[in-house]
């Protein structure tokens, strides 16, 4: 489950300013097998379960400032831990009791050990203070990503030398990932002093977006979901890159993603031009990846679903500023030729975030939910995020560089802790999985990349024998 302070302005206190109705079949107090649960996962009639009881969320669906798709993902079903993950205590407490309707009848959700071992290290988590950070932290984080852009103006305005404007343009590209790294830190709600600090989020995530040119509110609809089920091929919208990118033997079937609500077809331009060869395609896209940011921000912005248009005006103000103070930086660069330079160079630079965020997941396994496999992958929240997330090992006077990315692991079964406590906490993290046997992998950077390049290579090599007859021959019983 998402954040509950969102950057797109609805707060906690929407929990209680209009308790939900029950659904029809239900009445308030009731007591519901998970079977009768279960059958409860549409956005006409949505429960969830926490700790065994059971909420009616379908009024809440529309205003969840985590967007629809979290809450359906989990419809009919136990959302315990993705609950704890995401919220604070203090909102478990007095904002769910609102949606209460029932409890469960039948106790066959049994916690297990693993289950209970990362729960205490959470509840350990909160007792230190690790879900938020010392009130100098990002003061001293935002001011020095402030100075990389005051380089950038001074080399564009304070000179005419070809070299100073192309390292301008690098700069630039440093800013924007290093900017993105904030925004990434506010939107999980880990860039706060205290539980109940909003720091002024919507408008925090409206600065982001005015200066790094992405929708805040896009990628936390996204985001979201990436967390809640990472590497699932039909719900995470990280690894849905068709006709660019397939991952698995799984895409080549033209799965229907959730996320998306359409068919990704794995059509003549993925089979023959793409995916055969995407591991030689895979950096010069990342390059440019940042082009496509901009129009599913477009996109995203210009609809008015998921639960985020509260803020539409504020973020497309924020979204077309960026491109005004963009077009009048690369206007003052002499020359077309150099402008143009200026401009691509800078987004290849910022390209690095985009090999940085794919490195954690794309050479991870991949699940269909809708297979018996799933259960193998990890059906609890802690199993699924630490077996799909891959680390990056690295001195620390690297951390700057990966932004917290690099411990990715410890960050998605923990979201909330601050950045400036990721490398202090990761080896109780590295202990837990090695007492449960859970295969907690850690490579240094270029390890990773290989690897990922090994990945993209080995589904390229599948895909030039891909038939839809012989995956006809493969699904067939008997």
């Amino acid at each position: 489950m998402p954040p509950s302070i969102s950057t797109t302005g609805k707060s906690d206190e929407a929990f209680v300013s209009s308790p939900p109705t029950t659904s029809k079949t239900m009445s308030p107090g009731g007591s519901y097998t998970l079977e009768e649960i279960a059958s409860h996962n549409t956005a006409d009639d949505l429960w969830i379960v926490y700790n065994n009881q059971v909420l009616d969320v379908t009024k809440w669906l529309p205003h969840h400032p985590g967007g629809e798709q979290t809450l359906l993902r989990f419809g009919g079903m136990d959302a315990t831990d993705e609950l704890r993950a995401f919220h604070d205590n203090w909102v478990l407490e007095k904002k769910l009791p609102h949606f209460v309707v029932g409890e469960v009848k039948d106790k066959k959700n049994v916690v297990s050990e693993l289950v209970r071992d990362f729960r205490e290290l959470g509840e350990h988590f909160e007792k230190m203070g690790y879900y938020h950070v010392s009130p100098w932290y990002y003061v001293f984080k935002v001011a020095a990503v402030f100075c990389i852009f005051a380089m950038v103006l001074l080399l564009v305005f304070g000179t005419q030398s070809t070299t100073a404007h192309m390292t301008a343009a690098i700069l630039l590209g440093i800013f924007w990932q290093q900017f993105a790294f904030v925004g990434h830190d506010c939107g999980h709600m880990s860039a706060r002093t205290h539980a109940r600090d909003s720091i002024n989020v919507p408008y925090l995530g409206a600065l982001v977006t005015f200066f790094n040119g992405i929708s805040v509110a896009w990628w936390k609809a996204t985001h979201n979901v990436h967390h809640a089920v990472p590497n699932s091929v039909d719900c995470d919208p990280d690894i849905a890159h068709l006709p660019v990118f397939a991952l698995h033997e799984h895409m080549f079937s033209s799965l229907f993603n959730k996320y998306h609500k359409k068919v990704m077809e794995f059509d003549w331009l993925a089979r023959n031009v793409f995916v055969p060869y995407q591991h030689f395609w895979y950096y010069p896209i990342m390059a440019v990846a940042r082009f496509n940011l901009y129009l599913q921000s477009v996109l995203f912005l210009l609809s008015r679903n998921d639960g985020h248009s509260g803020r539409t005006a504020l973020d497309l103000a924020a979204f077309f500023g960026f491109f005004t103070w963009l077009a009048a930086l690369v206007a003052c660069i002499p020359g077309w030729e150099e402008r143009i330079a200026f401009f691509f160079l800078s987004h290849a630079v910022a390209g690095l975030l985009n090999v940085q965020i794919t490195l954690s997941h794309f050479s991870r396994p991949i699940f269909d939910c809708n297979k018996d496999e799933c259960s193998k992958y990890g059906g609890d929240f802690y199993s699924r995020n630490v077996i799909s997330s891959l680390d990056v090992a690295c001195p620390p006077y690297l951390d700057w560089f990966h932004g917290g990315l690099q411990f990715q692991t410890l960050h998605h079964c923990y979201p909330r802790i601050g950045r400036q406590h990721l490398r202090k906490t990761e080896p109780l993290i590295v202990s837990l999985c090695k007492k449960h046997s859970l295969p907690y992998t850690a490579k240094s950077f270029i390890e990773c990349n290989i690897e990922v390049y090994q990945t993209l290579r080995n589904t390229a090599m599948s895909a030039k024998k891909w038939s839809p007859l012989i995956y006809e021959s493969m699904c067939a019983q008997g």
